[in-house]
């Protein structure tokens, strides 16, 4: 799931970059699949949540879920990054700015995403604290880009659909770096298990 999670924002950033709508299409029919891999974890979840004993094995299982949840949820920010660049490139002689500024982030919080996910696999919550921080670094991204944006509209009126366009990207690629957090923060959760109460 992070593999496909993390390649639908990439291609998604990149697709507005490039103006490519067979690769945006693509993104938006790739989260058919990413849903379909939450529905399996949520099933083994399950089964695994029947058979726990261990109040570590209980958080283990219950983070999971969480992470299978901020992994879906990654695809349906990069489906709708998708869609925005399919919009964006039918606006007929309007050219998006910050292209490669916007791009840049989609990389950054693709980064993020990757390491909170290396964090989990290797089970440590040391990595996982020091990439918590790292949210502030993407939100000011955002906040400076939607300043960015409100000021070419101002600027710019005729172009307001499209700066509308790019500042939902924006959003989107924050909301991907949270969904990335939140999977840092559930490797800490893990490791902070109290001793099971005898």
């Amino acid at each position: 799931m992070a593999v496909l999670a993390e390649d639908m924002v990439d291609r998604a950033v990149h697709a507005l970059l490039e103006g490519n709508d067979a690769t945006a299409r693509q993104v938006r029919e790739d989260d058919d699949q990413l849903d379909r891999l939450e529905q399996e974890v949520d099933e083994l979840a399950v089964n695994l949540l029947a058979a726990a004993k261990e109040t570590q094995d209980l958080r283990a299982i219950t983070v999971g879920l969480k992470i299978s949840n901020d992994l879906e949820r990654i695809g349906d920010e990069a489906g709708t990054i998708a869609k925005r660049v399919l919009a964006l490139n039918h606006r007929g002689g309007w050219e998006p700015p910050l292209k490669e500024e916007i791009t840049a982030m989609g990389e950054r919080a693709c980064t993020l995403l990757r390491e909170c996910v290396d964090s989990y696999v290797a089970d440590d919550a040391g990595k996982a604290r020091q990439l918590i921080p790292q949210d502030d670094e993407l939100d000011l991204l955002n906040r400076s880009y939607q300043k960015k944006i409100v000021e070419m509209m101002q600027v710019d009126p005729s172009g307001i659909p499209g700066y509308l366009e790019l500042g939902e990207i924006v959003k989107r690629l924050e909301r991907i770096a949270d969904h990335a957090i939140n999977i840092a923060e559930g490797v800490v959760f893990i490791e902070d298990a109290p001793p099971r109460c005898e």
